[in-house]
């Protein structure tokens, strides 16, 4: 390389480090003592930003439950006096509660922006999420929110969550959590000594939570709501009760009831009350309390004799008042027990209607106890229906292998009164809706659910669990005898304001130990075109046809 290349390559390399020099200088000599102080009078922080959950819709939109900001304000550890005279100022003209020591708590948003806008030294503000619900409305359904437990800890941390987080702890909170559940974000603050904010910068943004829109109908869940508690209120015998009713076309839930219940918005306050009350108002009866369906049972037992042919809608069976098949045992039909008398010959819809013991009896018998556990659960009892709700039981279909399984026998005659939905039967009310939705709606058994769309996903496809065959004309022999339950029967009086038909079963089941018989009643609407499908449950409610009123005011809330 020639010489005065290298002559000024030096001479570069030589300024270069000069400056260096002389900038190193002015950083730690003539400025060091600025910068030193000014780093320690600054506290470099970093603050977690929760991220919104995801609303709770009901199918048209209604809020069902949000997040809601509240702030608090919170002052330096030394505050100048001048400063605490004014905030005690403004939270007298704002009335906003503060003694004038410790944080200042629920800040409202005009307080907010006067202190904002003024500035005040050594004030800063908190924010804290809260999940609001509907309050005693649903609960059971909508569910609650809070911190993690142990063992929920040691689920979601697998899944990226902070340990602080708030979780669904049960109902669609729990059910949605994937969906409802935002990613927090965090913030870098730098703040002097008085606790003035210097300085913030967003290092990961926080995402909010999808909203959920639900099958629910919240006007029909209010009605709904306000039905069984007016009919629990009229009949102080009932311990409790659930109501459920289903859309017939796809085995979404318009609404779920459960009494008595809580008050969501309390529940911590309350919990060891509520959990030692003898009425359990923390349990969803609707899915898992589990009651003998009594006569409406025989809806079941009419269609397993139909379809397999030991009857046909013409058949006619002699109302005798005892059956007398079996040596034991010997039982009568109800009818001619309360008034000795008898119903004569009946066809499966005169049957129905009447709710003759008889003619389900000899169904029955004919029939088997295999058989009739078979259309049972292809009907949806004795197997849970796919609600995303934790907790379901599935339920008991009677039968030989369950009554030897509790230490029981099983005789020869005990298809009887398993014909009529006693001996072992429970289900839950969710599965009596299920069972009435599938009947009258071609047989089609549908996954019951809760989720109608999730916010940015397309809609939920109903999903099929199974399609029992029904002959049109066995199936419109069985809704000929629910028809006429509502036109001229037991629930004439409570359905005949209603604008359109609709169909019905009631039962009673006599509980051991209690003086009133639980009361269920099972029911569809319109007659013509079923789109709702509803079952209700009263413990000691006394006769199924006590809740007709109830039933019919639900379905007219649902035709309106």
């Amino acid at each position: 390389m020639p010489a005065h290349r290298l002559t000024a390559a030096a001479g570069f390399l030589t300024a270069v480090l000069a400056a260096f020099v002389v900038l190193l200088w002015n950083l730690q000599i003539t400025s060091g003592a600025a910068y030193y102080a000014k780093s320690q009078r600054s506290i470099a922080q970093v603050e977690a930003i929760p991220a919104a959950r995801g609303r709770l819709l009901d199918r048209n939109g209604y809020v069902l439950a949000q997040d809601e900001t509240t702030w608090s304000a919170v002052l330096s550890e030394n505050p100048e006096e001048k400063v605490i005279r004014r905030l005690e100022l403004l939270c007298q003209e704002e009335e906003v509660p503060w003694d004038g020591q410790g944080p200042i708590q629920d800040v409202t948003p005009r307080l907010l922006a006067r202190i904002t806008e003024e500035n005040l030294s050594g004030v800063t503000f908190c924010p804290t999420v809260q999940r609001r619900g509907s309050g005693t409305l649903a609960p059971h359904v909508l569910g609650r929110v809070g911190k993690m437990s142990p063992e929920e800890w040691d689920l979601y941390k697998q899944q990226g969550y902070a340990m602080a987080e708030t979780v669904g702890k049960d109902g669609a909170e729990a059910a949605f959590e994937s969906y409802l559940h935002g990613t927090p974000g965090q913030k870098l603050l730098i703040t002097d000594r008085e606790g003035q904010i210097m300085d913030e910068t967003y290092s990961i943004h926080p995402q909010a939570g999808q909203d959920v829109t639900l099958t629910l109908d919240w006007t029909l869940q209010t009605k709904a709501e306000e039905a069984l508690a007016s009919f629990l209120d009229n009949h102080p015998q009932a311990t409790g009760g659930a109501l459920v009713a289903l859309d017939v076309t796809d085995g979404g839930v318009l609404a779920m009831v459960s009494q008595p219940g809580y008050d969501e918005a309390s529940f911590s306050a309350h919990y060891g009350q509520l959990a030692q009350d003898e009425t359990h108002p923390l349990m969803n009866r609707a899915v898992q309390g589990l009651y003998a369906p009594g006569s409406t049972f025989k809806l079941v037992t009419a269609a397993a004799a139909l379809e397999e042919g030991f009857l046909t809608p013409e058949t006619q069976i002699l109302d005798t008042g005892r059956y007398t098949y079996y040596e034991s045992p010997q039982p009568q039909c109800w009818l001619y027990r309360q008034e000795g008398k008898t119903h004569g010959l009946e066809t499966v819809a005169e049957a129905i209607e009447d709710s003759c013991n008889i003619f389900f009896y000899d169904a029955g018998r004919r029939v088997g106890i295999e058989t009739l556990g078979q259309y049972a659960r292809a009907l949806g009892l004795g197997e849970k229906t796919g609600i995303e709700l934790t907790g379901e039981k599935a339920g008991v279909v009677a039968g030989p292998a369950y009554t030897e399984s509790i230490g029981g026998t099983w005789y020869e005659g005990s298809v009887l009164s398993a014909a009529i939905g006693q001996e072992n039967n429970r289900f839950t009310p969710l599965q009596l809706a299920h069972m009435t939705a599938t009947l009258v709606g071609n047989g089609n058994r549908w996954q019951v659910h809760l989720l109608k769309q999730a916010e940015g996903e397309p809609p939920r496809e109903k999903v099929s669990l199974s399609k029992i065959q029904l002959s049109p004309h066995n199936a419109a022999a069985i809704k000929e005898g629910m028809l006429a339950v509502t036109q001229t029967g037991s629930l004439a009086s409570a359905f005949q304001r209603l604008p359109v038909q609709a169909g019905a079963k009631t039962g009673s089941a006599q509980v051991t130990g209690a003086d009133t018989s639980n009361a269920v009643l099972v029911c569809f609407a319109p007659y013509e075109d079923p789109q709702i499908a509803l079952a209700i449950a009263v413990e000691q409610g006394g006769s199924g046809a006590a809740l007709g009123t109830v039933a019919a005011q639900v379905i007219q809330a649902y035709l309106t």
